[in-house]
């Protein structure tokens, strides 16, 4: 039996983690498989192991494992691979297969340069875009350059791009803005880092102006299924 798991960091939030289920809900109702459930990175009652044990209870024998993550950094590139392969281990007649994330997918950035329209710029103002970015790995920024070229010629202007962890650091391209500022926070959902990175730039001017995040909008679902589609392919 084909099955999916969709794995997400998770949140302390509870309504964070309602969204994201709905956001998966709907995901789930485009797929064939008969068996999909969500597992969480930071949830102990729905782990991988957890979730990914009873899936091969209920007689799942070809396992996609979805990172609902945007970019590759620690959790996709090291945390699922070495859950996988531990299921694995106990499970050698299983079949796992891994997608990979979905926050360069064209929806993705699409919504992005919605969220920014909607927050009505001047032609002036200068675009700041914040991701959470990785110190210990290059992927994530190398695919955060593409998506500010992108996002760039779709908005028509051009857009600055800052992290959290990593480079470029967000406080120092910040320091280095003048005049009118819009940043939007290139995250799923607000939560706690989106609070972090909203204090940082508080601290360098409380006047710049914030755009929604991509707020799990129903339009990234259409990347995540095409990274599916690639995956069990």
């Amino acid at each position: 039996m084909k099955a999916i798991m969709y794995v997400a960091h998770g949140s302390r939030l509870p309504e964070k983690n309602r969204e994201f289920r709905a956001f998966v809900a709907k995901i789930i109702q485009k797929r064939p498989e008969p068996c999909q459930k969500i597992a969480f990175l930071e949830k102990e009652d729905e782990t991988m192991p957890l979730v990914g044990e009873a899936m091969i209870q209920e007689g799942a024998t070809e396992i996609t494992v979805v990172p609902m993550l945007l970019f590759p950094a620690m959790h996709a590139t090291k945390d699922i691979p070495e859950h996988v392969v531990s299921l694995k281990s106990r499970h050698p007649n299983v079949t796992f297969r891994i997608a990979d994330t979905f926050g360069a997918e064209p929806e993705t950035i699409a919504t992005a340069a919605a969220r920014i329209r909607d927050a009505k710029p001047e032609s002036g103002a200068t675009i700041l875009v914040i991701a959470h970015g990785s110190a210990s790995y290059d992927e994530p920024r190398i695919q955060m350059q593409g998506v500010i070229t992108e996002l760039s010629t779709q908005l028509g202007r051009k857009v600055a791009l800052g992290m959290l962890h990593g480079e470029p650091n967000y406080k120092q391209v910040a320091a280095k803005l003048t005049g009118n500022v819009y940043w939007m926070p290139y995250f799923l959902f607000t939560g706690q880092l989106v609070d972090k990175i909203r204090a940082g730039i508080n601290e360098i001017s409380p006047n710049w102006r914030e755009t929604s995040c991509l707020e799990l909008d129903s339009n990234l679902a259409t990347g995540v299924l095409r990274k599916i589609e690639e995956a069990t392919s």
